[in-house]
């Protein structure tokens, strides 16, 4: 499999070289027979490589409730997001003994988002990723055109919060920053 992606104006230009492990972004075209495993390092290397301004990747896995809600809403902004300049990757964090569940959601839901799985142990990849990453899924990494990392949304993220900051990313403003990622205090309890 090729880690390298050449640049250019394809939705595709941050999937691995074509053949049966590719994504086709079209709206019609079927979802993956085997999805592409990736590094932090890697995925990253093809934000840069892909000649967008930038990248929205979302972690997510094939058990998780909110990723499944998530996954659907990311497909419909990507045509929007893509005019802008901006990529949406999914990228399965599955254990690989599951990867055909990931498979099977994308398939089911007709999902033709770029797709690939995190290469395992995860605890590179989430370091890769953003060191403040505790691992909660879905989690979405907004990458710039070299790479860096602008903003982080941890935990299930809706249209209403992405928004705002890929519009305000795409038309050039400075953005930096990341989602209050912290779990509600629980109540006290009596």
């Amino acid at each position: 499999m090729s880690t390298a992606a050449t640049p250019d104006d394809s939705p595709t230009a941050l999937v691995a070289s074509p053949g049966p492990n590719t994504v086709p972004s079209a709206d019609h075209e079927p979802a993956p027979a085997a999805l592409p495993i990736v590094s932090a390092e890697e995925l990253i290397a093809r934000v840069r490589a892909s000649g967008k301004k930038g990248a929205l990747v979302n972690a997510w896995a094939s058990f998780c409730g909110p990723c499944r809600r998530e996954i659907p809403m990311l497909q419909n902004l990507a045509p929007n997001l893509r005019a802008s300049g901006i990529d949406v990757v999914l990228v399965s964090v599955d254990d690989p003994a599951d990867v055909d569940k990931a498979i099977a959601f994308l398939q089911n839901n007709h999902i033709t988002l770029p797709s690939l799985a995190a290469k395992h142990p995860l605890g590179p990849f989430k370091l890769g990723m953003n060191p403040r990453w505790p691992g909660m899924l879905p989690a979405s990494f907004l990458f710039d055109a070299s790479g860096r990392l602008r903003y982080f949304w941890g935990g299930e993220a809706f249209e209403e919060e992405l928004l705002p900051v890929l519009d305000a990313f795409a038309a050039g403003r400075p953005i930096e920053g990341e989602s209050n990622f912290l779990v509600a205090p629980e109540a006290p309890t009596q």
